[in-house]
């Protein structure tokens, strides 16, 4: 299927992400190096990339399998919908609590690694999920006109972002995250 194809660069460009914010959360507790900056700056990765761009393309497929029967609040369509409600309230929560601890709160250090263990397991996942049920449904489920309608969203997506500038921006952002890290350990 065309579609899975389409989704597997952005797949492994998440896990990537999810291998550097998942190792500064387990590094925070006992280091004395971790800075607050890391997870806000992380946040920047999460917002335009996994928002703003991975999430956009999700809904495409969502909106099939809903065309095609799918009940949008229950089943497989539901927890797709679900899970990335809650990876978006932890990372909220992680920006939130890396700002309260850049001003100075030292509790809100523990609030960082708890919401970025939250985010991070359940975007992994989500990334499972979508995988092993989402993309076997759409092949199952959609007709070729379908896949063609879906085909074209992610083309207009992938022309939107590329209209905003450096095509290697998140990947720089990911490699700017890994290099910090190394600096802790």
């Amino acid at each position: 299927m065309r579609i899975e194809k389409n989704f597997r660069a952005d797949q492994e460009i998440i896990l990537r992400f999810l291998d550097a914010l998942g190792g500064g959360a387990a590094i925070l507790s006992g280091n004395k190096k971790a800075r607050p900056g890391f997870f806000i700056f992380a946040h920047t990765f999460i917002e335009e990339f996994v928002d703003g761009n991975f999430f956009k393309k999700e809904d495409l497929l969502i909106t099939a399998l809903e065309n095609n029967g799918f009940p949008p609040d229950e089943g497989p369509v539901g927890a797709m919908r679900a899970e990335q409600e809650k990876s978006r309230n932890a990372a909220r929560h992680m920006l939130n609590a890396a700002k309260g601890w850049q001003e100075g709160d030292e509790e809100a250090r523990g609030e960082v690694g708890w919401a970025t263990s939250e985010y991070t397991s359940t975007l992994r996942q989500h990334l499972n999920r979508l995988k092993t049920l989402i993309f076997p449904l759409l092949e199952q489920n959609i007709s070729p006109e379908d896949e063609h309608k879906i085909s074209e969203g992610l083309n207009v997506i992938a022309f939107e972002n590329s209209m905003k500038g450096d095509a290697d921006r998140h990947i720089k952002l990911i490699e700017s995250l890994e290099d910090e890290l190394s600096e802790w350990k």
